[in-house]
């Protein structure tokens, strides 16, 4: 269904982690608060106490249970799609590793696995391969890395669980790293292979950029906004780079996948055939009706009184979708890259590609099966995916304000609000696909 016309690369001459905000003080302004039967309140809203800023519970622990497999069903669902067209790409670059012994240790570093549920088939198709060309006595170690407040209940859970890589094979080492990879993760020279799928959009805490008018950074319209963020943004993919150079061995790959902010034409090679966005000419833009939909339902609260100004203004994600051109612009010089002189370089792309949306294909299969056009189960269900995303922010945004309650309370208005828009809308002109760029690179001194 997805495979159409070939990928397109990005012309070698010419060119086109969770989010942690570090909220600003909020102290006296208007609440803007509603009683229960929507009554807005008076007054002046206190700053709550200091001591809240040095409580780091997880995000996600507010709204679903560690070892749930929540991830599994609601981002993940996403984003299994986007690794699973990748499946080939990888497998079939493999073979450029060195392998110097039969009984020697391999080494897999999966990046921002999150439960490890997205990749878990990958890498079975990893070790398999390894199995089958470098026999049984070949020691293969998995290493799974994310940040601290990870949900490593459900990472063990995939790991091993019956379905796991680990009920077939033998002489397989799964680790497990709670470092942030916008740091050094394993020492130099410890990894065959890294791949980091749908993670390096989210930028380190040093890269925060508030912008005004939207949740989004990529969608601000202020052009100094959006420099300040693109610089941020190449920095922390510089960074990631340089990093993972350090830690590959000589000959060892680097398989990256990136959201990007919008495709350039009709030309690539994996779309939804069934929806409509394959019949748009002009520029596509990255699920463009999500993130529009949000920052209106954001600005609603705003309007009604919900949300104060300032905070309205301070919520913005740590996140951002690159351009192809901005994947390959730190392989660029061969002279003054730090990327290059550190040995890494693309081996093939980058290229683009649209993954379908999964809660769209739920909906056509309710459609077709039942005849139930139930577009509010497909906003639900974006909802369960893009809460894990926002709820980090909106916490970080509201937490000098808002006690728990009240945080929890904006962002189930937030959500219904959205709910309530997206219903409204037809799933099948709904922007939703991601658009992903990839690209593969090998540490070759």
């Amino acid at each position: 269904m997805l495979k159409t016309v070939l990928p397109r690369l990005v012309n070698t001459t010419c060119v086109c982690r969770w989010p942690c905000l570090h909220p600003v003080s909020l102290s006296s302004v208007p609440s803007g608060r509603r009683t229960s039967d929507g009554a807005r309140t008076s007054g002046t809203r206190r700053e709550m106490p200091d001591n809240t800023t040095d409580i780091k519970t997880p995000s996600f622990q507010y709204f679903w249970q560690p070892g749930s497999g929540y991830y599994e069903e609601s981002l993940g669902r996403l984003s299994k799609p986007i690794t699973d067209i990748c499946e080939d790409f990888v497998l079939s670059h493999i073979d450029a590793v060195p392998v110097p012994s039969p009984t020697g240790v391999f080494t897999i570093g999966d990046y921002g696995t999150c439960d490890g549920s997205v990749s878990l088939q990958l890498i079975h198709k990893i070790i398999d391969h390894l199995r089958n060309k470098h026999g049984p006595d070949l020691k293969i170690q998995v290493l799974y890395e994310d940040h601290p407040s990870s949900d490593y209940n459900s990472l063990f859970k995939t790991i091993y669980g019956q379905t796991s890589y680990l009920s077939k094979f033998n002489n397989v080492f799964p680790i497990v790293c709670g470092t942030n990879f916008y740091k050094q993760c394993v020492p130099d020279n410890t990894c065959d292979v890294i791949i980091s799928f749908i993670g390096v959009h989210f930028l380190s805490e040093e890269s925060y950029v508030r912008c005004s008018n939207t949740i989004f950074p990529w969608r601000s319209t202020s052009e100094e906004e959006m420099r300040v963020h693109r610089e941020a943004a190449a920095r922390d993919w510089r960074k990631f780079l340089l990093l993972r150079a350090a830690e590959l061995k000589q000959g060892g790959l680097l398989f990256v996948t990136q959201l990007l902010t919008e495709l350039g034409d009709n030309t690539s090679q994996f779309r939804d055939t069934n929806s409509s966005v394959t019949n748009i000419t002009d520029t596509l833009q990255n699920g463009k009706d999500i993130y529009r939909n949000l920052d209106l339902a954001w600005n609603d609260l705003h309007t009604n009184g919900i949300i104060t100004t300032e905070e309205f203004q301070s919520c913005t994600t740590l996140q951002a979708y690159r351009t192809l051109q901005e994947l390959k612009d730190p392989f660029e010089d061969a002279t003054m890259s730090p990327v290059r002189q550190a040995g890494l370089r693309i081996l093939k792309g980058p290229e683009d590609f649209l993954s379908p949306c999964f809660m769209k294909t739920l909906w056509r299969e309710k459609l077709q099966t039942d005849g139930v056009d139930d577009r509010k189960m497909f906003a639900r269900r974006l909802v369960q995916a893009y809460r894990l995303v926002l709820d980090a922010t909106l916490r970080n945004t509201l937490e000098k304000t808002r006690s728990t309650e009240e945080q929890s309370d904006i962002m189930d208005q937030l959500y219904e609000c959205f709910v309530e828009r997206v219903a409204a809308c037809n799933p099948e002109t709904f922007q939703s696909e991601p658009y992903v760029g990839r690209l593969v690179a090998q540490k070759l001194k």
